[in-house]
């Protein structure tokens, strides 16, 4: 009788261990999630950052030069590049 009550206990520790396991894990679980959803997130700003620098760029071209191009160097350097039309001029004789 003892010994059918020992086993019964061990058979419940063991469940209520087991269903309890999920609950212990905690946030580790989740941390590979949060790092690549921090990671996504600054690769966003830093999207919308390179968006906004491209668009001042281009404005402060076109306010120097007119229509123009906003071209930047391997150095990281801002190079306006005139769009300028070249019309040849047709003679008639």
């Amino acid at each position: 009788m003892n010994t059918l009550k020992t086993t019964i206990g061990v058979i419940a520790l063991i469940l209520v261990l087991g269903s309890l396991g999920a609950c212990l894990d905690g946030p580790e679980d989740h941390q590979g999630d949060w790092s690549q959803s921090d990671n996504l997130k600054a690769l966003q700003d830093s999207e919308a950052g390179t968006a906004r620098r491209e668009a001042a760029a281009q404005a402060l071209c076109r306010e120097a030069h007119g229509e123009s191009v906003a071209l930047w160097t391997v150095e990281g350097h801002l190079v306006c590049r005139p769009r300028r039309a070249v019309l040849k001029a047709q003679v008639q004789l």
